[in-house]
């Protein structure tokens, strides 16, 4: 684990610790001074110095623990021979160098090897400190001289096997504490990125939207205003007719700028309790739909077949942006004239929708010809790759391109949700009406409902 030169260097913590260990082994020296229970052989001052001696490569603890640990010991081992050096807390103050080196040692198998020759250390050490004492045991046994070493060997081990033990535990919490806020902060990235696409898909549905919603307007807006153009000198009542229209359409897409400006700017409190955002248009606006194209001069027959279902607003605006650029569609390619069919079928299993153009009689020399110029790529397909998008995301499918029979045909099917789809293969009603079935011999061809670029 590579450590941060700045977690390395002392810390406010370590001074206090540095300066509580030598005052209290101080205390302690005088204290065993004055009470006589330890035979020091060196004055009192040597001994403070001595207490303050052992505590203070501490502060370093954490950029050289190893050599720290080492330093301390010389100076405990040093002090101790020389009967300066206080046994009571310079033992926690070895017991934190050893300690430390577990906890702070980056090299795993330094630190290994490292307290191991400490510990060996420690133990030569104490084996000469019994035999330089084996003068004053001469009046003890055998068994006790055992005994007393024994329990000497046991302390030492179970002293500084727990600075071992604990000085481990410390690094690996340390080093799982770095893993946490790494990936702490790879989540923080993470979210950063995800809120990036989360702005950038933003911007792609409000580019969907604004094609869906004002290109269907300015289109009627471009039909008409060159209808009274032309007009304008020869059929001046056409012209003022042309202009009515115009008026009207530039004042829906004005609505329709506001709508969609409040809700993008509206909270998500709507939509988090299942109530459609205010301002987006849904099936109701259909109707509205079929007269602004019936206005613009074409005819325009809208059925629906099936009894009607409950939708979420994201269903309903997906199928009412579908018809709208449908219409929209048929307004530029089919021309004014063109008779347009908008099926609404409410299935057993899901929603479909189609919307179908053709020719006016009489003009069937035409009718290929234009589904060639749409098919060969006329206009940049933003709409129906816009629509397609739409019902992809919702696990539906579009179908677009011209029929067999002339003209064009767009069909989208959206899936209900589980709970309300009914275990029937089809509807009813939709396997003996007409309509559906003559929809079903104009299926767009299979070559061109790929390449469409309406």
């Amino acid at each position: 684990m590579a450590e941060n030169a700045t977690s390395l260097r002392p810390t406010r913590g370590d001074v206090y610790l540095v300066i509580t260990l030598a005052v209290a082994s101080m205390i302690f020296a005088v204290l065993y001074t004055a009470g006589g229970y330890w035979p020091f052989e060196a004055p009192l001052w040597v001994l403070c110095l001595a207490s303050t001696a052992v505590a203070l490569p501490l502060i370093w603890r954490r950029r050289y623990p190893s050599q720290v640990a080492w330093i301390q010991v010389i100076i405990f081992v040093g002090a101790q021979v020389s009967s300066a050096m206080e046994p009571g807390v310079t033992q926690i103050i070895l017991f934190m160098g050893l300690y430390s080196v577990g906890a702070w040692q980056s090299n795993r198998r330094a630190a290994f090897i490292s307290r191991a020759l400490y510990c060996l250390g420690i133990l030569v050490y104490l084996v000469l400190a019994l035999g330089l004492q084996f003068n004053d045991l001469s009046d003890m046994t055998a068994m006790q001289v055992a005994a007393s070493f024994g329990v000497n060997l046991l302390t030492n081990v179970a002293y500084f096997g727990g600075a071992w033990v604990f000085g481990d535990r410390a690094w690996k919490q340390r080093q799982l504490l770095a893993e946490l806020r790494a990936a702490n902060d790879e989540v923080r990235s993470q979210e950063k990125r995800l809120t990036q696409q989360a702005l950038e898909l933003d911007r792609v549905r409000i580019a969907r939207e604004l094609h869906d919603g004002v290109a269907h307007h300015i289109a009627g807006v471009g039909i008409h205003a060159a209808a009274a153009r032309r007009s304008l000198t020869k059929n001046p009542d056409k012209a003022a007719e042309s202009l009515a229209t115009i008026e009207s359409s530039t004042r829906e897409t004005v609505e329709e700028l506001r709508a969609l400006v409040y809700t993008l700017r509206d909270s998500d409190e709507s939509s988090t309790e299942g109530a459609p955002a205010q301002g987006n248009p849904g099936l109701g606006d259909v109707p509205e739909l079929i007269e602004s194209a019936q206005r613009s001069g074409q005819t325009v027959e809208f059925t629906t077949i099936g009894s009607p279902r409950p939708l979420t607003p994201t269903t309903e605006l997906s199928i009412y942006r579908v018809i709208q650029e449908s219409l929209t569609n048929c307004s530029r390619y089919a021309g004014a004239g063109a008779e347009v069919d908008v099926r609404l079928r409410y299935g057993t299993t899901g929603l479909e929708v189609e919307v179908s153009d053709s020719r006016p009689t009489g003009e069937g020399s035409a009718r290929s010809g234009a589904a060639a110029d749409r098919s060969a790529g006329e206009g940049l397909g933003l709409g129906i790759i816009g629509m397609r998008e739409r019902m992809n995301a919702l696990s539906g499918s579009l179908e677009a391109g011209p029929k067999s029979r002339g003209g064009w045909l767009v069909r989208a099917r959206l899936p209900y949700p589980h709970s309300d789809a009914e275990p029937a293969a089809d509807d009813p009603a939709a396997a003996t009406d007409p309509a559906a079935t003559a929809s079903a011999s104009d299926s767009p061809g299979p070559d061109n409902s790929v390449k469409a670029t309406r």
